[in-house]
């Protein structure tokens, strides 16, 4: 029950953080870059994110957080960049989720 509240953590904070820290780059110039908060916003949630996998490799193996945070990762990055950013979501990215899903769950067994 541990791992899994660990990995919806981790899913939560990577998620939000890459998407604010995307769409905060757009196409500006590194001078207006750093005038907008949701670019230290989107930081500080991927670091946190980073400080629950390192939480989550003192009590379960490598073997099993790394593919299971991420390939979750992999699906809801891809998820919330179609939604938020509206990112395209091609029949191949499909195709690599399922890929990444079934790899994740084979080196978790």
């Amino acid at each position: 029950m541990a791992l899994i509240a660990y990995a919806a953590l981790y899913t939560i904070l990577a998620t939000t953080g890459l998407v604010l820290l995307r769409r905060s780059l757009g196409d500006e110039a590194v001078a207006e870059i750093v005038h907008d908060p949701a670019f230290y916003i989107g930081g500080l949630f991927y670091a946190a994110s980073f400080a629950t996998f390192l939480a989550s490799l003192r009590r379960f193996e490598v073997l099993t957080v790394f593919p299971l945070f991420t390939g979750l990762a992999y699906a809801t990055v891809t998820l919330a960049a179609a939604v938020v950013l509206a990112e395209p979501i091609t029949g191949s990215r499909l195709a690599g989720m399922a890929f990444v899903g079934v790899g994740a769950v084979l080196l978790v067994r």
